[in-house]
Protein backbone atom coordinates (compact mmCIF):
# COMPACT_ATOMS: atom_id res chain seq x y z
CA UNK A 1 0.00 0.00 0.00
CA UNK A 2 2.71 2.55 0.76
CA UNK A 3 4.11 1.91 -2.59
CA UNK A 4 0.82 3.72 -4.14
CA UNK A 5 -0.14 5.74 -1.42
CA UNK A 6 1.09 9.00 -3.70
CA UNK A 7 -1.56 8.02 -6.03
CA UNK A 8 -4.34 8.02 -3.94
CA UNK A 9 -3.53 11.14 -2.13
CA UNK A 10 -3.28 12.98 -5.69
CA UNK A 11 -6.52 12.13 -6.68
CA UNK A 12 -7.83 12.47 -3.15
CA UNK A 13 -8.74 9.68 -1.47
CA UNK A 14 -7.81 9.06 2.16
CA UNK A 15 -6.43 5.48 2.45
CA UNK A 16 -7.34 3.92 6.17
CA UNK A 17 -6.15 0.81 7.69
CA UNK A 18 -8.14 -0.81 9.92
CA UNK A 19 -6.83 -3.28 12.59
CA UNK A 20 -8.41 -5.78 15.25
CA UNK A 21 -7.54 -4.47 18.45
CA UNK A 22 -6.76 -1.61 20.46
CA UNK A 23 -5.61 1.97 19.01
CA UNK A 24 -2.37 1.22 20.57
CA UNK A 25 -2.56 -1.72 19.12
CA UNK A 26 -3.35 -0.15 15.52
CA UNK A 27 -0.60 2.36 16.04
CA UNK A 28 2.38 -0.28 16.57
CA UNK A 29 1.15 -2.50 13.57
CA UNK A 30 1.42 0.75 11.96
CA UNK A 31 4.85 1.89 13.24
CA UNK A 32 6.04 -1.36 11.84
CA UNK A 33 4.89 -1.51 8.70
CA UNK A 34 4.41 2.02 7.57
CA UNK A 35 5.07 4.69 9.49
CA UNK A 36 3.57 7.11 7.45
CA UNK A 37 -0.22 4.71 7.62
CA UNK A 38 -3.11 5.98 9.41
CA UNK A 39 -4.33 2.85 10.93
CA UNK A 40 -8.06 2.62 12.97
CA UNK A 41 -7.92 0.22 15.96
CA UNK A 42 -11.28 -1.59 15.65
CA UNK A 43 -11.22 -3.41 19.29
CA UNK A 44 -14.88 -4.42 18.82
CA UNK A 45 -14.52 -5.83 15.38
CA UNK A 46 -17.32 -4.16 14.68
CA UNK A 47 -16.07 -2.98 10.98
CA UNK A 48 -15.53 -5.93 10.13
CA UNK A 49 -18.92 -7.27 10.83
CA UNK A 50 -20.30 -4.62 9.20
CA UNK A 51 -18.25 -5.64 5.74
CA UNK A 52 -19.36 -8.90 6.60
CA UNK A 53 -16.29 -10.39 6.28
CA UNK A 54 -15.70 -14.11 7.07
CA UNK A 55 -13.40 -16.30 9.53
CA UNK A 56 -10.40 -18.52 8.02
CA UNK A 57 -10.58 -22.17 8.96
CA UNK A 58 -6.88 -21.92 10.66
CA UNK A 59 -7.07 -26.00 10.20
CA UNK A 60 -6.29 -25.35 6.66
CA UNK A 61 -3.33 -22.79 7.39
CA UNK A 62 -0.78 -25.28 6.05
CA UNK A 63 -2.55 -26.90 3.30
CA UNK A 64 -5.07 -24.67 1.48
CA UNK A 65 -2.85 -24.00 -1.77
CA UNK A 66 -3.39 -20.62 -2.10
CA UNK A 67 -2.46 -19.33 1.49
CA UNK A 68 0.72 -21.77 1.10
CA UNK A 69 2.02 -19.34 -1.77
CA UNK A 70 0.30 -16.26 -0.44
CA UNK A 71 2.71 -16.66 2.59
CA UNK A 72 5.43 -17.66 0.30
CA UNK A 73 5.16 -14.50 -1.74
CA UNK A 74 4.82 -12.13 1.51
CA UNK A 75 7.84 -14.31 2.95
CA UNK A 76 9.91 -13.51 0.29
CA UNK A 77 8.84 -9.71 -0.05
CA UNK A 78 10.33 -9.80 3.67
CA UNK A 79 6.74 -10.03 5.37
CA UNK A 80 6.23 -12.70 8.32
CA UNK A 81 3.18 -13.13 10.47
CA UNK A 82 4.05 -11.82 14.12
CA UNK A 83 3.18 -14.78 15.77
CA UNK A 84 4.32 -13.42 19.26
CA UNK A 85 1.83 -10.55 18.72
CA UNK A 86 -0.55 -12.44 16.74
CA UNK A 87 -3.25 -13.61 18.54
CA UNK A 88 -5.07 -17.06 17.04
CA UNK A 89 -8.29 -15.25 16.74
CA UNK A 90 -7.32 -12.83 15.02
CA UNK A 91 -5.17 -14.59 12.77
CA UNK A 92 -8.61 -16.00 12.03
CA UNK A 93 -10.10 -12.92 10.29
CA UNK A 94 -9.95 -12.20 6.45
CA UNK A 95 -8.91 -9.36 5.13
CA UNK A 96 -11.00 -6.68 3.29
CA UNK A 97 -10.90 -4.01 1.22
CA UNK A 98 -13.50 -1.07 0.85
CA UNK A 99 -14.44 2.37 -1.15
CA UNK A 100 -16.30 4.56 0.80
CA UNK A 101 -17.35 7.65 -0.86
CA UNK A 102 -17.16 11.53 1.12
CA UNK A 103 -21.30 11.12 1.42
CA UNK A 104 -20.29 7.62 3.75
CA UNK A 105 -21.80 5.23 0.95
CA UNK A 106 -20.30 1.93 0.19
CA UNK A 107 -19.44 1.89 -3.49
CA UNK A 108 -17.01 -1.04 -3.96
CA UNK A 109 -15.66 -3.89 -1.16
CA UNK A 110 -13.41 -7.13 -2.16
CA UNK A 111 -13.51 -9.82 0.88
CA UNK A 112 -10.83 -11.63 1.31
CA UNK A 113 -11.08 -15.70 1.37
CA UNK A 114 -7.91 -16.38 3.03
CA UNK A 115 -5.39 -14.44 5.35
CA UNK A 116 -3.21 -12.92 2.37
CA UNK A 117 -6.43 -12.37 -0.08
CA UNK A 118 -6.77 -9.11 -1.04
CA UNK A 119 -6.78 -7.29 -4.82
CA UNK A 120 -3.18 -5.96 -5.53
CA UNK A 121 -3.52 -2.32 -4.50
CA UNK A 122 -3.11 -1.15 -8.27
CA UNK A 123 -6.50 -2.83 -8.50
CA UNK A 124 -7.78 -0.95 -5.61
CA UNK A 125 -6.92 2.40 -6.45
CA UNK A 126 -8.21 1.67 -10.59
CA UNK A 127 -11.52 0.51 -8.61
CA UNK A 128 -11.64 3.89 -6.79
CA UNK A 129 -10.70 6.07 -9.53
CA UNK A 130 -13.48 4.39 -11.80
CA UNK A 131 -16.09 4.90 -9.03
CA UNK A 132 -15.48 8.50 -8.76
CA UNK A 133 -16.16 9.33 -12.22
Amino acid sequence: MRELEPNFAEHGINVRAITIGSQQKADDFCARHDPDAICIGDATMHTYKAMGLDDFDLSTLTTDPAVVKRRAENEAAGFATDWEATRMEDAAQNPGAAYIDAAGMLRWISRGKHPGDLPPVSDMLAHALALQA
